[in-house]
């Protein structure tokens, strides 16, 4: 693929980050639109954290991770790291207060010079204080990779942490000790590259393959279905429907449908939120809601089971004005 920074951005797109926020009753009445002006953050990955009911949005122009307000007004959250890093998917870990995030070096990634490979890290803060806890070198796993590029972040039930390298084709795990180790290469025969992905309670993980074509349409694509105690039993998810084409960014719902962001296989940076359900424990599935909606990278889901897009502007990665956006099916 061309290394441009539009190619990037519209590539970046593909990111996700899967983000999730668990039911609470406690919700909080969220406005369907948020505006926040006056930071050239260029956000690919979204998080509502539901202690304080505010957004988190990474950056892949390397700033820290911000927390914006529901009335758009920001501040920087994270804090303490040894170097900066661009940053794609976001997962909050309320269990163990920790946020997880997903880290490449975009700058290696934007310079046109294939013997810069990047790198893939994960990245673990403390919820409250945003201070940086523990920093993990992902991609010295994998040296004979071409490049490196850590999109999204999954956490299953006893705090093991998945991440997606979408240029190394595989999956990283990090166990609660720290230790970092290659989870999953893709054998599935599907030549698209492992993006959005969550956990599943059941004991698997979900993930979407996809590559983005020339055109910047997605293409390659499949959902793939991963037991967290056998990765080689990993199964493709049997979807038909032509609206499905990959996922960006993609959430698992307490009712147990994935929501995600998608192309809408008509041009460049247009997007459709899907949700999928499946009725026999994911060996198939089906598209049950589509919306189109505004370029956006990914979604994350309220207490109140809310949909919010963080909207992008992949033409202008130091455009200053971002939008948080409700969708509603």
């Amino acid at each position: 693929m061309k290394q441009t920074i539009i190619k990037i951005a519209v590539i970046s797109a593909i990111s996700l980050s899967v983000n999730s926020c668990k039911s609470d009753s406690n919700a909080t009445v969220l406005p369907t639109s948020i505006k926040i002006e006056g930071i050239a953050q260029n956000p690919e990955g979204i998080e509502f954290n539901k202690n304080d009911n505010t957004f988190l949005l990474s950056s892949l122009n390397a700033s820290p991770v911000i927390k914006v307000n529901t009335d758009g007004t920001f501040k920087s959250f994270t804090s303490g790291e040894k170097f900066p890093l661009s940053t794609s998917g976001l997962q909050i870990d309320y269990k163990r207060n920790r946020l997880l995030v997903a880290g490449f070096n975009g700058t290696e990634l934007m310079d046109n010079d294939d013997s810069t490979k990047g790198m893939s890290y994960l990245r673990i803060y403390n919820l409250e204080t945003g201070v940086i806890e523990k920093s993990i070198n992902l991609s010295s796993l994998a040296p004979e990779a071409s490049r490196y590029f850590a999109n999204d972040i999954a956490v299953d039930s006893d705090g093991n942490v998945y991440i997606s390298d979408w240029y190394a084709n595989l999956i990283y795990k990090v166990d609660t000790e720290g230790k970092a180790t290659i989870f999953w290469k893709n054998n599935s025969g599907i030549e698209g590259t492992p993006n959005g992905l969550d956990f599943n309670p059941n004991g698997y993980l979900l993930v979407s393959l996809v590559n983005v074509g020339d055109k910047g349409l997605y293409e390659n694509y499949g959902l793939i279905k991963i037991p967290v105690t056998n990765a080689d039993l990993s199964t493709t998810v049997n979807i038909s429907d032509v609206k499905f084409s990959g996922f960006d960014g993609m959430v698992l719902t307490p009712n147990g449908t994935i929501i995600g962001v998608t192309n809408n296989q008509k041009v460049a940076g247009g997007n459709t939120l899907l949700e999928l359900s499946s009725s026999d424990n994911w060996k198939s599935a089906k598209v049950i809601n589509s919306k189109d909606i505004t370029t956006s990278t990914t979604v994350a889901l309220t207490p109140d089971n809310k949909n919010y897009v963080i909207n992008q502007n992949f033409a202008d990665s130091l455009a200053k004005t971002w939008t948080i956006e409700q969708i509603k099916f």
